[in-house]
């Protein structure tokens, strides 16, 4: 009896962890990788990200890029960078790998270059006409695990924290090593402004 019991619990054990992976998307993330890429990325003041969503639900699946604007806390601004069910761009495998590219183009605009699978797409957003703006990766040491029903946080434009104890020093890290969620910090670290890239698997 106690044998029966103790493999009832192994099988349970193992459909609750087949059910875990199975409804599962993991974020790998990438910066410049090659010196010669990252001495032109220094020279010419642009951020680059590479990208890589792997689970068995993304296959054969519609997915949806959002960004998410913050100025100086008020009511963000959402716009759809791209919709794959719109354009009928199912992912055919269950990996799926974005790039994505952005440069200021001049004081008070920044341009962004999102390159997917048989398609990209080109986004320009206003900015402050400051240039300590950065492109940061918040997933826990390049890599994330997300439910694959829920939104998942790809990468963040944002100005820095600037500790007033501390003054002339920029601080980017801080932000996501606090552990506050993006959309409140603006309200937890006065940030004037960023964004929010976000993806998300649709029906």
């Amino acid at each position: 009896m106690k044998a029966i019991t103790t493999l009832g619990i192994l099988l349970l054990s193992s459909l609750t962890l087949l059910s875990q992976s199975t409804d599962s998307v993991t974020l790998s993330v990438n910066s410049v990788e090659s010196r010669e890429l990252l001495d032109l990325h220094r020279f010419e003041g642009f951020n680059y990200f590479k990208m890589q969503l792997s689970g068995q639900n993304i296959k054969d699946q519609f997915f949806m890029m959002t960004s998410t604007e913050y100025w100086n806390g008020r009511l963000p601004k959402v716009d759809t960078i791209a919709n794959t069910k719109d354009l009928q761009l199912k992912n055919g495998s269950d990996t799926l790998e974005i790039r994505v590219m952005s440069k200021k183009v001049n004081s008070d605009t920044v341009k962004f270059q999102f390159h997917c699978p048989r398609f990209s797409t080109m986004k320009k957003f206003s900015t402050t006409a400051r240039n300590t703006y950065s492109l940061r990766d918040i997933t826990s040491n390049g890599q994330e695990t997300f439910a694959a029903s829920s939104p998942i946080n790809l990468l963040v434009y944002s100005l820095p924290y600037e500790d007033p104890e501390k003054p002339g020093y920029f601080f980017y890290c801080e932000l996501s090593r606090e552990g506050i969620a993006p959309e409140k910090w603006g309200e937890e670290f006065g940030i004037m402004h960023y964004i929010v890239f976000q993806f998300q698997l649709i029906d």
